[in-house]
């Protein structure tokens, strides 16, 4: 039986990656205590919440797995933020996950009812681990604007009006009042509104968003998850939705996390801040968006100890000349007791290793990719402060070695050293696209576009491109003689 190299290849990967490897030598009770029904001394991680940073998580849990000399199973489902507080809070053990996550703090309820399990008044059994931040935006599609150029001024009280249908053009005289130099394609043109369908964290965001700043045109029975939209308006299921919602139909509004929207290419709205300036969160940057967590500190509204209830934390018009007022925080829950929780040593210094990982600079990092900024220091500090504090049984440490260190072979080593070879190649790949994207964005650059959307090309560019279209043509047809000989070659025909 005769394999190609890639089908020998996909075993080799298959069984480099089984993770079905003998246990470390050393103590074996301390292997045993990990064992399950099929022998395999596998430490097992599993998380479920919100699905904005989850693609931050799906990557850092790979590295970790790959990286580790122990076999790991590490998952995180993507369910939403209300699904992995359900399931975090959970009266069932084997319903629970290990660790929840969500843009939105547990409420005060659920908060209670979990410290009421605790025996002693002077302890509570959850804590809030701050991850990352994210800002909460306004994209439109009116024809001809770019991102950083003119770009589109609104009020939150215009916004609010405009969300509600009592705004439904354009040149609105108070549009126009702020946009003097707006240009449309005609006059009285409508506006399209665009909103989540289901339980959405950026409607809640920005229902309590316009309710704060302009309650007179946003009542509180509009603020929520789910709102009672309008008619006329668009509903757009998930982030992708909400995307085709904007991109698609010409003069439509809409919301949705800044990083994606930007990804997508959509045009962000200017909205003026507490200071009263108008910026986007591209002008805003990570400063911006990491004041609003600085200013709730120094307000009190974000609590300076990770066990304390964090029902009412937000995020929203926080003041600073350069904040950002729309913006939103993913936390990890996690059980103070992880000891009586989870009776599982290995799991639980896995579990705290990884939210420790949440906090190491080069490691979170990576996630700001995704259009996640790691919280402030001062937010970090007072995070790690209640890791030190978590109830954990007398399990291993795991270390992460970047540089070379001394007894790096030794178990519970987490090591940038290892690698696996798909990984590798999937860097190169990723390597190798980036590099195609800049070389084609030079181009891009370069020729320019005309009003109308086409490329514009001088004489000489044409001639270039000219020539190397027939050059192309004549390659196309020596191959094709070629391959046409070749067939007559082993037909006999010749």
């Amino acid at each position: 039986m005769n394999l190609s190299k890639k089908t020998l290849f996909a075993f080799a990967f298959v069984a480099g990656s089984s993770n079905a490897q003998p246990p470390e030598m050393g103590n074996i009770h301390e292997h045993r205590q990990d064992r399950n029904e099929w022998g395999s001394n596998l430490i097992e991680l599993h998380g479920s919440g919100t699905t904005n940073p989850s693609k931050c998580y799906w990557l850092l849990m790979s590295q970790i797995m790959d990286e580790a000399k122990e076999p790991l199973r590490m998952t995180y489902r993507a369910v939403g933020s209300s699904t992995g507080i359900k399931e975090f809070s959970e009266p069932n053990p084997l319903l629970r996950n290990d660790f929840g996550s969500g843009d939105i703090p547990i409420s005060r309820s659920i908060y209670e009812s979990l410290n009421a399990e605790v025996s002693s008044a002077n302890e509570t059994a959850v804590a809030h681990f701050p991850i990352v931040m994210g800002a909460v935006s306004f994209f439109h599609s009116i024809p001809g604007m770019k991102n950083n150029e003119n770009p589109l001024n609104l009020t939150s009280c215009q916004l609010a009006k405009i969300f509600k249908r009592e705004i439904i053009y354009w040149d609105n005289a108070e549009i126009k009042a702020d946009n003097p130099n707006l240009n449309l394609p005609h006059e009285s043109y409508p506006i399209k509104v665009a909103h989540r369908v289901k339980g959405s964290s950026s409607t809640s965001a920005i229902s309590k968003y316009l309710h704060e700043t302009c309650p007179g045109e946003w009542p509180l029975s509009m603020v929520g998850s789910t709102v009672s939209w309008e008619k006329d308006t668009m509903s757009c299921e998930g982030s992708a939705g909400m995307t085709s919602c904007i991109r698609d139909v010409e003069g439509a509004i809409g919301y949705i996390d800044a990083g994606h929207g930007h990804d997508e290419g959509l045009i962000e709205v200017a909205v003026k801040n507490k200071d009263g300036n108008y910026l986007t969160s591209l002008q805003a940057g990570p400063n911006g968006i990491g004041q609003a967590a600085l200013q709730a500190l120094d307000l009190g509204i974000l609590p300076s100890s990770s066990f304390d209830d964090y029902s009412d934390v937000h995020l929203l018009n926080m003041p600073g000349s350069n904040t950002w007022p729309l913006v939103g925080m993913s936390y990890v829950y996690v059980r103070m007791n992880v000891k009586e929780e989870h009776h599982n040593p290995h799991k639980e210094a896995l579990l705290k290793f990884f939210v420790e990982s949440l906090y190491d600079r080069d490691v979170i990092g990576q996630c700001s990719v995704y259009g996640f900024v790691p919280v402030p220091s001062r937010v970090r500090d007072i995070a790690l402060a209640g890791l030190q504090k978590l109830r954990v049984g007398h399990g291993p440490t795991f270390k992460r070695e970047v540089d070379t260190m001394p007894n790096g072979q030794a178990p519970y080593v987490v090591s940038k050293k290892r690698r696996n070879y798909y990984e590798l190649q999937s860097a190169e790949i990723a390597s190798d696209l980036r590099d195609t994207y800049l070389d084609l964005k030079y181009v891009y650059d370069s020729v320019g576009l005309g009003e109308t959307g086409e490329i514009q090309l001088n004489p000489a560019d044409k001639k270039m491109l000219e020539a190397a279209l027939g050059l192309g043509i004549f390659s196309f047809i020596l191959w094709g003689l070629t391959f046409v000989f070749f067939i007559l070659r082993r037909c006999g025909c010749m």
